[in-house]
């Protein structure tokens, strides 16, 4: 039997009372995934297998492999745990079944999203692909892993998340580095349009109420706007509808959903897919045994994402635990193999980790510049997630929205990375969580006035916020494209600098045991024809304008 969203939303007070968090049966989980559960987890442990099979010995990549595939067994056959709790008879599917109405707004938008995002390079393409585009060009080019030989002699390994860019890369091996960029492209729609129709598949079925879901995740971001005008960063009569306004803090950055995708979704997109997994399968014993493994998958992708997310799979395997009365979760037989994988996974992402700047945010210097930095990431954090999430939690009070707004205000206090990455890439998943919310307040049944009043107050902080998204479409549209360098190397588009995020001493370091042989690359041209960013330059020419 399944109980679809539409039909819970219908249900009695008196069998409302009877459902546990979220509005769902207690104890009533499926054993095993359905097929869009499968995809997303297929989509996100892909990348993986490729960076066990082409970056290691084989003799140490043959039992990574097997750990992988026992951590991953429930998507092969259900994960039965033994709890005398649980009866199998009364399981629940996952979650409704995704429509053809779903799939085809979820592909149109996901689509039309990617190739706004630059993507492909049909439109303007911002500033960060000049970088991305040359790692796409190593991997292809170089043999795996990928090194380079410094000016003193040295040999240094490329050491980043590699996760979005491995599927296009190996294509590129055999294909050549145009085929590696049209299936970067078709990677990045089909992550899109996967996570979209993982929320989409939560709504009714209904063209009105699939679209507002679809514009609100795409259009979701903080009141950037807002921060803009109080800190004198812009005027009204003088605004710039391609400006980028997500700096108007400074010292960290919120991104919106669309800005995550058109600048960094090499870090986006698996914090997304993995959040829609774990937002729309509320009962999957199958899911739940698969969250040490998906952990790994997406630290591959963005470690900084990856800890974003670690809070909510504890929240959830927290939940199961409790609702299941059964501490299966924790035996080894369910996160042994995935640590293993983690293990080597992490000592290859944290490879001379130490040269790349860290700091809490707080000054140190005397109690009122402490409270003045407090008080600025006070104020970023309402502009930013506090008030629209006050505004969801008054119409749909759920635990991963609180859990997301006490992430994103913990968050700015320390800094990582030379942009404080940290902050930006940690909070993808809460973000996501937030703008998964806000679609879904919106769509509660509104027949007494005061749920009116509240959807109207969400509307109006959401529109506010969509400036931010919708100057991110702008400058895509009033910009011209500009062409891939396909020559240039990381180090080359770096202006010949080694950048710590990207490019990491190997010498003496346990992992190079596991690792094949590195073959350093040519670094190839170095002047200013790899160093000049298109991006930049178009955009400043503009401005001179």
């Amino acid at each position: 039997m399944r109980w679809p969203v539409e039909a819970e939303q219908h249900l009695s007070g008196a069998h409302r009372t009877m459902l546990g968090p979220g509005g769902h049966l207690p104890q009533r989980r499926s054993s095993s995934l359905d097929p869009l559960d499968r995809l997303a987890l297929a989509y996100l442990l892909l990348p993986l297998v490729i960076f066990l099979a082409g970056w290691l010995e084989i003799w140490a990549a043959l039992p990574l492999l097997l750990c992988l595939a026992l951590a991953a067994r429930p998507l092969f056959r259900p994960a039965i745990f033994r709890s005398a709790h649980l009866d199998p008879d009364r399981a629940l599917p996952a979650a409704p079944p995704p429509t053809r109405l779903h799939l085809a707004v979820a592909l149109g938008v996901g689509c039309a999203w990617t190739v706004f995002g630059g993507t492909g390079h049909l439109l303007f393409a911002n500033a960060d692909w000049h970088v991305r585009d040359a790692v796409l060009h190593d991997l292809v080019s170089g043999s795996w892993p990928v090194g380079y030989v410094s000016p003193d002699g040295a040999l240094r390994l490329l050491r980043a998340p590699l996760g979005y860019y491995l599927p296009a890369a190996l294509i590129g091996k055999g294909a050549g580095l145009a085929a590696a960029h049209a299936a970067m492209a078709l990677w990045t729609a089909a992550g899109a349009a996967l996570f979209l129709l993982l929320v989409l598949s939560r709504t009714p079925s209904r063209l009105g109420a699939v679209l507002v879901a679809a514009g609100v995740i795409v259009l979701f971001s903080g009141l950037d706007v807002v921060g803009t005008l109080l800190t004198g960063s812009g005027s009204v009569a003088h605004w710039d509808f391609t400006r980028h306004l997500e700096w108007w803090a400074r010292r960290y950055q919120y991104s919106s959903m669309t800005t995550q995708l058109f600048w960094v979704p090499n870090h986006a997109l698996c914090g997304w897919v993995a959040m829609g997994l774990l937002l729309r399968s509320a009962r999957s014993r199958s899911l739940e045994a698969m969250l040490p493994i998906l952990m790994v998958a997406v630290a591959l992708c963005s470690p900084l994402t990856a800890l974003g997310l670690i809070p909510f799979a504890l929240l959830r395997a927290v939940q199961a635990m409790r609702e299941d009365r059964s501490l299966e979760l924790l035996h080894p037989r369910v996160w042994g193999a995935a640590a293993i994988v983690g293990l080597v996974v992490a000592a290859y992402l944290t490879l001379d980790s130490s040269r790349i700047p860290r700091s809490f945010t707080v000054a140190t210097s005397g109690v009122g510049a402490a409270l003045a930095d407090l008080g600025h990431q006070a104020e970023f954090f309402l502009l930013e997630a506090g008030l629209v999430g006050a505004a969801i939690l008054a119409l749909r009070p759920v635990r991963s929205v609180v859990l997301a707004l006490v992430i994103l205000a913990l968050l700015p206090l320390v800094s990582f990375g030379a942009a404080n990455d940290f902050v930006m890439r940690a909070s993808i998943p809460s973000l996501a969580a937030l703008a998964v919310g806000a679609s879904r307040a919106l769509l509660e049944p509104d027949s007494i006035r005061a749920v009116r009043a509240k959807k109207a107050l969400l509307g109006l902080l959401l529109a506010l916020g969509a400036v931010t998204p919708m100057q991110e479409f702008a400058r895509a549209a009033a910009l011209p494209a500009w062409p891939i360098d396909r020559r240039a190397t990381l180090i080359g588009a770096a202006c010949g600098s080694y950048p710590p995020h990207y490019v990491a001493r190997l010498a003496g370091q346990p992992i190079a045991r596991l690792l094949r042989p590195v073959h350093p690359l040519s670094l190839g041209p170095l002047g200013p024809s790899a160093c000049e960013n298109p991006a930049i330059e178009i955009q400043r020419e503009r401005d001179q304008r």
